[in-house]
This record gives C-alpha cells, structure tokens and sequence, in this order.
C-alpha cells in the first residue's frame, strides 16, 4: 500500500489553518484600524445589494485581475467604504505564503494606494 501522500496532506492541512488563522487575526487589529480611519465593511447580502444597485465592478474579476498579476491566490474580498468612497479589498495568498491585500476601487476596477487615503 503506498503512503507517499499520506505526510503531505496533513503539512498542507496545516498550512492551510495557519493562513485562516493569520488572515482572522490580521481582520481583528484591521477592524480596529478602521474605526480610526472611518472604515466600514459590509456584510455578503449588502455587498451583492450595492453591486446591484450602484452598478459596482464586479469582484471576482478583481480578484482574478489582480491575483494573476501578482501570481497569487485570491483568498477573501470585502467592500467597505473609506470615507465617501467604496473599496474591495482583497486578500491574495502569494506562494511564498505571505497573505497580502489589495485594494481596489470599486467603482472603476482600478488598484488604489490606500496610503494616499490617509
């Protein structure tokens, strides 16, 4: 009976729970970055409504823009607004496994420096 895949599924199993992990944690001390900054995220069901009703650039096409030009793997998108505007922001596996995000502007579908906000 070979066992040769055995030893790798529980590493990536690992791998795996460690990057929820890494990613529940950094949405923790991001939520509290944006109360600072006037950031507020929506839920799924109000996502969809202001796609919908704004006409907003669709988030799967951002996720797989921007994951293909970072050669990553899209993990989670979230609308919020910043101020008066709305953003995606993305958070993309690279495969090294360090978890970046990327904001974009949803409106337009074009990434955004979200230093200059500040």
């Amino acid at each position: 009976m070979d066992h040769s895949l055995l030893p790798r599924q529980p590493c990536t199993m690992i791998v795996f729970i460690a990057v929820l992990v890494a990613a529940y944690l950094g949405s923790g001390a991001a939520a509290r970055t944006e109360v600072e900054h006037e950031h507020v995220c929506f839920s799924a069901a109000e996502t969809r409504d202001k796609i919908l009703t704004l006409g907003l650039f669709e988030p799967f096409h951002a996720m797989r823009s921007a994951a293909g030009r970072l050669q990553a793997e899209a993990l989670g998108v979230k609308l919020c607004r910043w101020s008066d505007e709305l953003v995606y922001e993305l958070s993309l596996l690279r495969h090294d496994g360090r978890v970046i995000r990327v904001f974009i502007d949803a409106k337009t579908g074009q990434t955004i420096d979200p230093k200059k906000e500040d």
